[in-house]
């Protein structure tokens, strides 16, 4: 079983279908491809039914919708390492725009030819320090952290920054959730 994750495409827009497209379009890949959808609710108080997002994206796949959008990418990630899906989009719900982020297996990536733009090293539900140790890192070697209640959106802007930087480790936490990222 492969120990990584990676972020393909990360996208904003203001509807959630237009991020999932968005994203699906920046990787070149079909949306029956897409194995599930994981919506995170952060500022959205309400959210309406996510299948007729998941529709007008094109996808055909399940969908759910968890607490958090941080908590949303971990569902994802943890789909991935165990091996029941390949690519997975995470959907954090925000009030003005949403974010969409597309992740896989190193099997899609090499199956479908795909670039990925950084990897989701580790994850922490035992705040930064545990993922920092889970990843034999200290913080002094994270370059960019990131905060915020929209988990999508904050990875979205790490990736940006980590690229315009050039530097190799950024992390995202929210309360006791912690995500490191490595840009490859």
């Amino acid at each position: 079983m492969d120990r990584d994750v990676f972020i393909l495409s990360a996208t904003t827009a203001g509807e959630p279908a237009g991020a999932i497209h968005q994203a699906l379009e920046n990787i070149d890949i079909n949306p029956s491809r897409v194995q599930d959808a994981i919506f995170g609710l952060d500022s959205s108080p309400s959210i309406r039914n996510v299948e007729d997002f998941v529709n007008k994206a094109g996808l055909t796949c399940p969908s759910v919708v968890v607490s958090s959008g941080l908590r949303a990418v971990f569902f994802a990630a943890q789909s991935i390492l165990s091996g029941d899906m390949d690519l997975v989009v995470v959907i954090g719900l925000g009030e003005e725009a949403s974010t969409a982020l597309m992740l896989a297996s190193p099997d899609a990536v090499g199956r479908y030819n795909l670039l990925p733009r950084a990897r989701l090293a580790t994850r922490s539900l035992a705040g930064t320090d545990s993922a920092l140790r889970s990843a034999g890192l200290v913080s002094d070697d994270i370059a960019i952290f990131k905060t915020g209640e929209n988990g999508p959106l904050a990875v979205k802007e790490l990736l940006e920054e980590l690229e315009q930087r050039q530097v190799q480790w950024g992390m995202v936490s929210t309360g006791d959730l912690a995500l490191l990222v490595e840009r490859i």
